[in-house]
């Protein structure tokens, strides 16, 4: 009796996450898929946007600081490759880009970029 209730908790738990996931799949699919009809103007604007903030950001090297959650260092990362997908979320939209650390090392960062009483912010 127990073997089979825990089957049966088992199938429910799998179907749950399957479902879960292909919704959010499928959720994610249309934002990326609504960025593809986004104006090429709109997203310059965007891009130079988060680049600017980047370059404001930035101390006189270029260098991109930050606090490392997992140990709570200051680190240094410098921008690398804008990826071009823009994802709408809202009214806003989320912009990402590689960051190179001295050593080398990679990360995805992504930026909300929204529109305020001046413009993009």
């Amino acid at each position: 009796m127990i073997d089979q209730a825990n089957r049966q908790f088992g199938f429910r738990s799998c179907l749950y996450i399957v479902v879960a996931g292909f919704w959010l799949v499928s959720g994610m699919m249309q934002a990326m898929a609504n960025s593809d009809w986004l104006d090429a103007s709109l997203k310059a604007a965007l891009q130079a946007t988060m680049t600017h903030f980047i370059d404001n950001a930035s101390d006189d090297e270029g260098g991109f600081h930050y606090i490392e959650r997992q140990s709570g260092a200051l680190m240094t990362a410098y921008p690398g490759v804008i990826h071009p997908k823009i994802i709408p979320f809202g009214d806003d939209y989320f912009l990402c880009i590689d960051m190179l650390a001295a050593n080398g090392t990679r990360r995805l960062v992504d930026f909300l970029v929204r529109e305020g009483r001046e413009g993009w912010i």
